[in-house]
């Protein structure tokens, strides 16, 4: 039969839901590092990719399912679920679609065991050519419209964190209705580090939901 949501749910690791994550501790900032050589769950991503009702494309699943449409990020043009224009606009294209059809909400969730690490700081830098002022111009732009994205879609999104959410993977959480966690769930947004502006609203969203102290 056709899976259902709690099931989409379970297939992530969601159903032991956590409300928050505190105390992100410098052995867990480490994580990506010591992960990242480390492939993600190969047997998963062949499972889904190979679900009938799979839609695909290069970096994310499309899973067409009873009453909602399921989206995993599972890139190939980046590492760890990272963010980059053609990650962005696959997952634009997908929430598109989902505006249009008959889902009545959206399932946002990943492949592997981090989540989202934020936005593909190798594949800006590489383009940062001679005329970076351009470049520069056209990254802003596809950062703009994929989180304009999700503010203007009009169906929920229920978002299944399974992992690791940083910078631009966690600031975009605030723009979704729901947010289940699992207990290797953790939050991180290292602004002041990478020496970068806050991204995904996260300078308007974070204070309205942590209060301005936090």
């Amino acid at each position: 039969g056709t899976p259902t949501f709690m099931e989409a749910l379970a297939a992530n690791g969601t159903t032991n839901i956590q409300t928050s994550v505190t105390g992100v501790t410098a052995s867990k900032r480490r994580f990506i590092d010591d992960r990242r050589d480390q492939p993600f769950d190969k047997r998963l991503r062949f499972s889904v990719r190979q679900t009938e009702s799979a839609y695909r494309y290069r970096d994310i699943v499309v899973r067409k399912q009873d009453g909602f449409t399921h989206i995993l990020l599972s890139t190939k043009s980046s590492e760890n679920n990272s963010l980059n224009p053609e990650v962005m606009k696959e997952v634009q294209s997908a929430l598109s679609t989902a505006a249009a059809d008959d889902s009545k909400l959206v399932l946002f969730s990943a492949v592997g065991s981090i989540f989202c690490c934020g936005l593909d700081f190798i594949y800006f830098i590489r383009r940062l050519t001679d005329d970076r002022k351009k470049e520069s111009t056209k990254m802003a732009e596809a950062i703009r419209n994929f989180v304009n994205t999700f503010i203007q879609f009009k169906k929920p999104i229920i978002v299944a964190v399974n992992g690791p959410a940083i910078g631009l993977g966690a600031s975009i959480l605030p723009l979704c209705d729901v947010v289940w966690a699992n207990e290797k769930a953790w939050f991180q947004t290292p602004y002041t580090t990478f020496g970068q502006s806050p991204d995904g609203c996260s300078s308007l969203t974070f204070p309205r939901i942590m209060g301005l102290a936090s």
